[in-house]
């Protein structure tokens, strides 16, 4: 594997109308796109179609999973369910681990997962609020993917997810513990690593593609 891509989920429902989303939502932890975020993905999936991306791999929360299905049916790939890129599990944000939508929910709903996928990581609720649990679990999540796959992959996750993965790509072979200044952590940023001479690259950190950028 020489190429990986990560990206944040699009725009959250419930973040342009948390009134109407509390009110209405089945699981309030687990909120879906807003029409805004529907488009982030739909760009997003325009940036990627020429990428030659074989593999997607998202965290389990139904934000997370329409992103990644919007660009799996436009790469025609199937999407993996791992939990070891998902949310971080902090006290200050749950009181319990999050309910989410279920597997069979999500195989309803979206058509491009892959059923016979089985998660490779499975966290544990709290996590560390310093991110340390994080890492480490992202860590072990990234090794068993690299020993199982090998073909670019696209990883759809969070901001604390995706930024834990650049970190653990930026840190082998360096002693530098965090990534370039150019980093994005808005939504949808589309974060493009290469293997060079055996370290991975900051190639591409951006969001120039989106027509709609959070301020969060």
């Amino acid at each position: 594997m020489d190429k990986i891509f990560l990206l944040r989920h699009g725009m959250r429902l419930d973040l342009e109308d948390e009134a109407y989303w509390r009110h209405y939502a089945k699981r309030v932890d687990d909120t879906p796109l807003s029409a805004n975020g529907i488009n982030q993905a739909q760009e997003t999936a325009e940036l990627l179609k020429d990428e030659g991306i074989k593999h997607i791999f998202a965290s389990p929360f139904f934000r997370t999973l329409q992103t990644a299905n919007i660009i799996a049916e436009k790469l025609d790939l199937k999407v993996n369910i791992e939990y070891g890129f998902m949310e971080q599990l902090a006290e200050i944000w749950f009181s319990d681990f999050p309910e989410i939508i279920t597997k069979e929910e999500a195989f309803e709903i979206f058509p491009s997962i892959n059923k016979d996928y089985k998660s490779f990581v499975m966290p544990k609720f709290p996590e560390n609020v310093s991110k340390v649990d994080v890492f480490e679990r992202v860590g072990k999540t990234l090794e068993h993917v690299f020993e199982h796959y090998h073909e670019p992959i696209l990883i759809v996750g969070h901001g604390a997810s995706v930024w834990e993965t650049t970190r653990n790509l930026w840190e082998k072979g360096r002693a530098t513990e965090y990534p370039p200044k150019e980093y994005n952590q808005k939504m949808c940023a589309l974060h493009k690593f290469t293997l060079q001479d055996g370290k991975w690259e900051l190639a591409l950190s951006t969001t120039e593609h989106l027509s709609y950028v959070d301020t969060w």
